[in-house]
Formats: C-alpha cells, sequence, structure tokens
C-alpha cells in the first residue's frame, strides 16, 4: 500500500499544491496592492481556502454563507482531471484504495491546518472559524466529488460488479448528470436573458453606493462573475416553480417580494414585479426533461432512481448555492423544497414516460411482427454484444486487487 501511497500522491498531492501556493500569491498581492498588514497574510490564505471550497465564512461579524460556486466548480474540474489521468491505466481496488485515501486526507489535513490559522488570528484580526464540520468536510466533499467525476464510466461499472450493485446504476447516474448539466445551462440562458433585459436597473443599485469607486465596482463584477453558478442554480429552481428566498421577501413565477438589494450586478436580473404570464417559464424545464426522455427506454427502476438522483441534486446544489448573508438572513433557493420539486419534475416526466411507452410499445411491436411476418412469427432476438476489452480488463484489475488484499 505505500508503494501505492507513494505513485498516486504526485497526481493527487501536485494539484492542491499549485492550489495553496496559488491562494498565498493572490493572498499576498492583495495585501500587497491594498496596503494592508503582511501579519494579515496568513488568515488571508486560510479563509480564501474556505471560499474557494464553498465553506462559510465570518469577518468582522458578518457571516457570508452564500459562497460564489465557480471556485468550488474549478477545484473538482481540476482533481477529476488529475484522477482521470491516475485512472487511464488498469488500476485495482487497492488503487482506488490509495487514490480515495489521498482524495480525502490531503484536503482535510489541509483544512484543519486553515481552521488553525484563523482560529489563532482571531485574537488579533476580526475574523472568526467556521464551524469544524463545515471547515473541515466540505473541502473533502468537493474533493470527493472531483475524484468521483474522474473515474469514467467503464470503471465505475467494475466498482459496481464488485460490490454488487447492479451496473444499470452507472448508467442511470451518468444520464441524471448529464441531464443536470442541461437544466443548469438552460437556468443560466433564462438567467442571462434576464440580465440582458435588466441592465438599466444596475446604475440604479450602484447608484445607491456612490463611495464605492472604481476598484469597488471592478470587485462587484467580479463577484458577479463568480456567482453565476449560484445565479443558474437559483434560476433553475424558479423555474421549477419554487421560490428563492432574499431576507424578508421572496421570488418566483408566481410574484414577488423584493427587499433592497446589494449592490451586485447579477441582481439586475430580478425584475420589481412578476408579470402574470411568467409561469409560461414553467415550459422550460419541462421541454428540456422532456426531450431528455422521449427516446430512452426506462423501466420502474430506472424512474425511481431517477427521482431519487434529482432529489439528491436538487438539495446538494441548493445548499451550495445559498446561505446566509449578514443581515440579509437566507438567500437562494430553499434546498428542501427544491430537493421535492427536481424528484417531482424529473420523477413525474420520467413515470409519464414509462407508463405512455408501457402502454404504447407492446402494440408497436405487434403491428411490426404483423407487418415483417403475416404469421406472427417473431423476429429472432439479437446476439449479446460483447463486453468491451476496457470493462473487462477493469474488472480483472479489480478482481486481482481483492486478490491481493486477501493475501
Amino acid at each position: 500500500m505505500k508503494g501505492r501511497l507513494r505513485h498516486y500522491l504526485p497526481f493527487i498531492g501536485v494539484p492542491n499544491v499549485v492550489l495553496v501556493l496559488g491562494i498565498a500569491v493572490l493572498c499576498l498581492g492583495t495585501i500587497l496592492l491594498s496596503g494592508g498588514r503582511p501579519a494579515a497574510l496568513p488568515a488571508a490564505i486560510a479563509e480564501t481556502w474556505f471560499v474557494v471550497h464553498g465553506v462559510p465564512v465570518t469577518v468582522d461579524g458578518v457571516t457570508l454563507g452564500a459562497i460564489p460556486l465557480l471556485p468550488a466548480v474549478g477545484v473538482v474540474a481540476l482533481i477529476a482531471w488529475r484522477v482521470r489521468a491516475a485512472t487511464k491505466d488498469r488500476v485495482s481496488i487497492l488503487d482506488l484504495y490509495a487514490i480515495a485515501g489521498l482524495v480525502i486526507l490531503i484536503p482535510f489535513t489541509l483544512s484543519a491546518i486553515a481552521w488553525l490559522m484563523v482560529a489563532d488570528a482571531s485574537a488579533v484580526f476580526p475574523v472568526t472559524p467556521p464551524a469544524v464540520y463545515k471547515g473541515l468536510f466540505i473541502p473533502v466533499f468537493i474533493h470527493l466529488m472531483g475524484m468521483a467525476c474522474g473515474m469514467n464510466a467503464k470503471l465505475w461499472a467494475a466498482l459496481c460488479r464488485r460490490v454488487g450493485v447492479p451496473v444499470e446504476f452507472v448508467g442511470i447516474t451518468g444520464a441524471m448528470i448529464n441531464l443536470a448539466l442541461r437544466l443548469l445551462a438552460a437556468g443560466a440562458v433564462v438567467f442571462l436573458v434576464l440580465l440582458a433585459f435588466g441592465v438599466p436597473r444596475i446604475g440604479e443599485l450602484l447608484d445607491a453606493y456612490p463611495t464605492l469607486g472604481f476598484s469597488g465596482v471592478a470587485g462587484l463584477i467580479l463577484a458577479s462573475v463568480l456567482y453565476l453558478p449560484n445565479a443558474a442554480v437559483g434560476m433553475l429552481a424558479v423555474l421549477f416553480g419554487t421560490p428563492i428566498s432574499i431576507a424578508e421577501g421572496s421570488v418566483s413565477l408566481f410574484g414577488a417580494v423584493v427587499p433592497p438589494l446589494p449592490p451586485i450586478p447579477l441582481f439586475a436580473a430580478i425584475p420589481g414585479h412578476v408579470a402574470v404570464w411568467a409561469p409560461v417559464f414553467l415550459v422550460v424545464p419541462a421541454a428540456v426533461i422532456i426531450h431528455f426522455f422521449i427516446r430512452r427506454r426506462l423501466g420502474g427502476f430506472d424512474v425511481v432512481l431517477f427521482a431519487a438522483w434529482a432529489a439528491v441534486f436538487g438539495l446538494v446544489s441548493g445548499l451550495l448555492a445559498g446561505g446566509n448573508v449578514g443581515a440579509y438572513g437566507w438567500i437562494g433557493p430553499s434546498p428542501w423544497i427544491f430537493m421535492l420539486a427536481a424528484a417531482a419534475w424529473v420523477g413525474g416526466i420520467a413515470g409519464a414516460t414509462w407508463l405512455i411507452a408501457s402502454f404504447t410499445r407492446p402494440r408497436v411491436e405487434e403491428e411490426e411482427m404483423i407487418e415483417g411476418d403475416p404469421q406472427g412469427t417473431p423476429a429472432p432476438k439479437p446476439e449479446p454484444k460483447a463486453e468491451p476489452e476496457e470493462t473487462a480488463e477493469s474488472s480483472e484489475s479489480a478482481e486481482a486487487g481483492l486478490q491481493e488484499d486477501k493475501g
């Protein structure tokens, strides 16, 4: 096992080192350009580490719980890229254990160090360390997501065979990820269209804070870019018919109570009132989901799995995209309502597709049989396709790993 850890350490360790060095350079440059105190560098590095991984931070008594998701998406992509490189050749179960151990241990250790740095700096600077469970486990979760995305489908299939999970689980999970990306893309497009129509409101938001200056406006524009994934998640929740909360107000397709908004350009996409025809936008997620399922053959087990994964997607994305922001309170979709809505939309349309196909497919097959052979002789069953060589190799590698483990 030590040999495996040494072999895979560069794949998993180097990205973390690059990430830490990049954060350090960014913080040092910011402190030097802004004339800040060099003594604040350790706390700045630690807080930035948490922000990059979506962990809520507290500065000067104000908690920022709605963290921009774009940096966390970048971390997931970075880890996935290196895991894909580490697993491109034949790997065994023990190799996966080694990779998973590094993926968990390295960010956990770095997060623990960052938490201690913030706790130590809190005696001098107005910073407060996050809750221990959030500070230690959210970064690990982000890195595990990267590992999961980096493992290809054939490797997942071999792993499922080894642990006794139906291989169909892999295909449905990959399909749900594809559907989730399509829905998020649709939400992002609708949001950008609304933002384009709301450009005049950007000036109104900035005019409410005349002391911002050029650097302040540039910082708000950068923050808007970093919050684009959050906006896509929030827009998708609205398209599902659920509200998003902003302080004491809320916005949905059926009405809006808009409180005074922060001077972030993204909020210009929120209209002052909602038109009576706004529920028409419900057709957007419906069209995306119907287009996705229209040519798929589903079973009852598939429908249940799609609904379950949709619920997980809604809950996780809602928790990551929203959070408490100082005096504004919770900003973003309600994770629990979003979870139920996602499961209802995906499960409902998938279930309807399955039921319709169950009633129509036997009739279509009977008509095809009669047209092909008047006597109704069924067509010969196609020969099963040979298992892909790479999948078989992955399975053999997994078996070899298990044998080594037993030995």
